[in-house]
C-alpha cells in the first residue's frame, strides 16, 4: 500500500510540475505577444505620420531647399536656416532619429525601417548632411553633445546596401508579364 502511495505522490508531482512548466512557458509568450502588439502599435503611429501630407510637405521641402541652387549656406548649421526650413529640418530629421533610436535599441529590424523608407533616408541625410555636420561641431565646442547619431545609423545602412539586398529580407512575390 505504501509504494502505491509512494507512487501517486511521485505521479501528483510529476503533473504538478508539468503544469507548472506549461503555465511559465504559456505566461512567457503572452507577455511576449503582448510586447510585440505594443511595439506594433508604436511602429503603426510612425507610419501614420510618414504618411500624413505636412510630414510629406516638410520632407519634400528639406530635399528640395537644401539641395537646390538656392540652398542657404551650410556654415550656420541647422540652428541657422530661416523659418520655416530650419522648423521642417527639425520635423524630418527628428522622425528619422526616432525610427534609428528604434532600430538601435533592438526594437524594430533595421531592415524593416530601412526598406520602408529607404528612398527618403537617402534624399533626406544627403540633403542635411552638410548643415547636421556645422551643428556637430557647435554643439561639440559647447560640450552640447551631438546629435541624430541614430539617423545618422539608418542612413549609413540605406547609403551602403543596395535596395535589392534590402529587400531580399522580404519573402515577396514579383508580377511577371
Amino acid at each position: 500500500m505504501e509504494s502505491a502511495s509512494w507512487a501517486v505522490t511521485a505521479l501528483s508531482m510529476l503533473v504538478a510540475m508539468s503544469a507548472l512548466m506549461v503555465s511559465l512557458w504559456s505566461a512567457r509568450r503572452q507577455a511576449a505577444d503582448a510586447q510585440k502588439a505594443a511595439i506594433m502599435r508604436f511602429v503603426a503611429e510612425f507610419i501614420v505620420v510618414s504618411r500624413t501630407e505636412e510630414f510629406q510637405a516638410a520632407q519634400r521641402a528639406v530635399v528640395a531647399d537644401l539641395k537646390g541652387e538656392s540652398a542657404p549656406d551650410p556654415q550656420g548649421g541647422i540652428s541657422g536656416l530661416p523659418e520655416p526650413l530650419q522648423s521642417q529640418v527639425k520635423r524630418v530629421g527628428g522622425f528619422y532619429q526616432d525610427l534609428g533610436t528604434l532600430v538601435v535599441l533592438g526594437v524594430v529590424p533595421e531592415y524593416l525601417v530601412v526598406a520602408l523608407h529607404y528612398r527618403f533616408l537617402r534624399d533626406v541625410w544627403l540633403a542635411i548632411w552638410p548643415y547636421l555636420e556645422r551643428e556637430r561641431i557647435f554643439l561639440n565646442s559647447q560640450n552640447a553633445g551631438s546629435v541624430w547619431g541614430s539617423f545618422e545609423h539608418l542612413a549609413a545602412c540605406a547609403l551602403n546596401t543596395p535596395f535589392a539586398h534590402v529587400s531580399k529580407r522580404f519573402r515577396r512575390r514579383t508580377y511577371v508579364v
